[in-house]
C-alpha cells in the first residue's frame, strides 16, 4: 500500500514537470575542446539520470566482486558451524541416552568444527568423560566452565552433582551457596541449597532461605508454614542442649503457634516447659493440642507431667483429655487402658465400644481382646476379636512419605534423608497387616505386651468355614489333625496354668500381674 502511494505521489509530480518541460524546451549548448553539443533542458535531464544509473551499477559490481571472497569465507564458516552444532546435538542425545561410543564420536566431530568455550560443547564433553567413567576429566571441565559467566551456573551445578554422588556434603554446600550468589532466583539452587543446610543442621539460614521457597512456589503454603514451625523446633533443642531454656522455650512456642496441631512442637514445648518449672503452661500446652487433633504423643506427654503417678491418678487425667475432645476414638481408647490398669474391666469394655463407634482400628480390636483374656473369656472369644485386628483399619503412624517405611517415631528426616518426610498417616495395606500382627501395648501405661497370636482355625461346618471357597475349605482329615493338636496345646497350657498361672490367693495372674 505504501508502495502504491508513493508511486501516485511520485506519478502526481512529474505529470506536470514533464508537460512544463515540453511547453518551455529550452536551449543547452555545451562546448568542450572541440566537440559542440546543443540540446534542450529535457533531453538534458534524460542524458543525466542516464550516466547516474549506470555509475551505480558499476558500482555495485565492483562492490560485489570486491566482497566475493569474504562472502565464500562466511559461507564455509556457516556450514562448519552448522554441521558442528548439529554434532553437538546428536551428541548430547547420545549421551543422555548413554551411548558412550557415539558420544565420544560426536564430541570429536564437534571439537574440530566448533570453537572453544561453546558452552554445550563444554557440557557435551563434560557428560562423555562422566559415560566413561572419567570424573578426573569431568571435573576439570565443569570447572573450565567457571571461568566463563555464561557457563559459571552450568559448571557449579555439575560440580555439585559430583559433591553429592561422593557424599562430599561439605563441599556441596560450598558450591550452592555460590550458585545461590550467582543466581539466587533459579529454582533449582534455591531448593538444593536448603535441603543441604538442614542437613549440615544450619538452621537459622534455612529458616531464610524458607521464604524463598515460598515466594518461588516450590512448596505450597501449608508446607512452608510446617516446615518453618519444625525449624523452630530444631532452633529449641539446639538451644536446649546449650541449656539456653528461655530461647528453647521462646522458639518451641513459635513452632506451636505455626503448626497448632503438629505434636512434636507441642511436646517439646510442654518439656522444656516443665524442665524450668512452669507445670501449668506445659499442661495448657498438651491441651490446647488434643482439643484439635488427639494423639499419641501428646497423651504419653500429658501424663508424664504427673510423674510416677497411682492408676487412679492416671485415670484422672485421661478423664480430662476425654472431656477436652469426646468424639475421637483415641480419648476413649486411653480411657479404656487406665481403665484396664485398674481392674475396672466393665468400664474398659463400654469405653472400647464407644471407639468402634467413633472408628475402630486394629488397636481397638487387639485391646478388646486383651480385655477378653484378663477378664477369664473363652480363648475363642479372644482369637475372635485377633481376627477382626486383621481385617481393620490399620491405625496412623509416623510414616516416611518416599518409602513408606513406619517409624517409631517422629524425626526431621525421613528414611531417605529428605527433610520434612515423615507424616502421621494411615500406612500402606501391607503395613496394616503386620500391625494387625503386633503384641498388644499401652498407650497410658507400661505393661509387658501380650503377645498376639494367630486366630486359630475354624472347625468344620463353623460360618468362618463355611465362607471360604470350597477349594481353600480344609480337608476333613487335615481338620481332625488341627483339632487334635489344639486340643493337646490347650490341656498343655491348662497344666502350665495349674502351676504358674494362678497366685498365692487363687486368682488367674495375666502377664501384666507378673510384671
Amino acid at each position: 500500500m505504501r508502495k502504491l502511494i508513493l508511486f501516485v505521489v511520485i506519478a502526481l509530480v512529474a505529470a506536470p514537470l514533464a508537460a512544463w518541460l515540453a511547453d518551455n524546451p529550452g536551449q543547452v549548448r555545451i562546448a568542450w575542446l572541440d566537440v559542440e553539443i546543443e540540446t534542450t533542458v529535457g533531453l538534458l535531464l534524460v542524458g543525466v539520470l542516464l550516466v547516474a544509473a549506470a555509475a551505480v551499477l558499476l558500482v555495485e559490481l565492483l562492490r560485489w566482486l570486491f566482497g566475493l571472497p569474504r562472502r565464500l569465507r562466511d559461507r564455509r564458516t556457516h556450514k562448519r558451524l552448522a554441521e558442528g552444532y548439529a554434532a553437538l546435538t546428536t551428541g548430547l542425545v547420545a549421551a543422555a541416552a548413554g551411548d558412550v561410543a557415539s558420544a565420544r564420536h560426536h564430541v570429536r566431530r564437534a571439537e574440530k568444527l566448533l570453537d572453544d568455550g561453546v558452552p554445550a560443547l563444554l557440557l557435551l564433553e563434560a557428560q562423555t568423560a562422566q559415560l566413561q567413567g572419567d570424573e578426573t576429566d569431568a571435573i576439570r571441565r565443569f570447572r573450565a566452565m567457571l571461568r566463563d559467566p555464561e557457563t559459571e551456573l552450568l559448571g557449579l551445578r555439575g560440580l555439585l552433582a559430583h559433591a553429592l554422588k561422593d557424599g562430599d556434603h561439605a563441599t556441596a554446600l560450598e558450591l550452592a551457596r555460590k550458585a545461590h550468589r550467582r543466581s539466587p532466583g533459579t529454582p533449582w539452587v534455591v531448593s538444593t541449597l536448603f535441603d543441604l543446610l538442614t542437613r549440615a543442621e544450619e538452621w537459622e539460614e534455612a529458616l531464610v532461605l524458607l521464604n524463598q521457597l515460598a515466594d518461588l512456589k516450590l512448596i505450597t503454603p501449608e508446607q512452608a508454614r510446617r516446615r518453618r514451625a519444625i525449624l523452630h523446633l530444631m532452633l529449641a533443642r539446639k538451644a536446649l542442649a546449650a541449656e539456653r531454656f528461655d530461647e528453647a522455650l521462646r522458639q518451641a512456642r513459635r513452632a506451636v503457634k505455626l503448626a497448632p496441631a503438629f505434636p512434636p512442637a507441642a511436646v517439646e514445648a510442654s518439656r522444656i516447659a516443665a524442665r524450668i518449672g512452669r507445670n501449668r503452661l506445659a499442661r495448657r500446652i498438651l491441651e490446647n493440642a488434643w482439643r484439635l487433633e488427639p494423639h499419641p504423643d501428646l497423651l504419653a506427654a500429658y501424663l508424664e507431667l504427673g510423674g510416677k503417678d497411682n492408676p487412679a491418678e492416671r485415670l484422672r487425667r485421661v478423664e480430662r483429655l476425654r472431656s477436652l475432645q469426646p468424639f475421637d476414638p483415641l480419648s476413649y481408647i486411653a480411657l479404656a487402658e487406665a481403665q484396664m490398669a485398674g481392674e475396672d474391666y466393665e468400664a474398659a469394655r463400654h469405653s472400647l465400644a464407644r471407639a468402634r463407634e467413633l472408628g475402630a482400628t486394629a488397636r481397638v480390636y487387639r485391646l478388646l481382646a486383651e480385655l477378653e483374656r484378663r477378664s477369664g473369656a473363652p480363648e475363642e472369644k479372644v482369637q475372635e476379636w485377633l481376627a477382626r485386628a486383621f481385617d481393620a483399619p490399620a491405625d496412623k503412624a509416623w510414616v516416611c512419605e518416599d518409602t513408606g517405611e513406619v517409624l517409631p517415631e517422629w524425626k526431621p528426616f525421613g528414611v531417605s534423608g529428605r527433610f520434612d518426610a515423615v507424616q502421621w498417616e494411615t500406612p500402606a495395606k501391607l503395613a496394616a497387616l503386620e500391625g494387625g500382627r503386633a503384641p498388644t501395648t499401652f498407650l497410658t501405661h507400661t505393661e509387658t505386651p501380650v503377645p498376639a497370636t494367630t486366630p486359630a482355625p475354624a472347625p468344620e461346618g463353623s460360618a468362618e468355614t463355611a465362607r471360604l471357597p470350597a477349594r481353600e475349605r480344609p480337608a476333613p482329615e487335615e481338620a481332625e489333625t488341627a483339632e487334635a493338636k489344639a486340643s493337646g496345646a490347650g490341656e498343655a497350657d491348662a497344666e502350665r496354668g495349674a502351676g504358674e498361672g494362678e497366685s498365692g490367693d487363687g486368682k488367674p495372674r495375666t502377664p501384666a500381674d507378673a510384671a
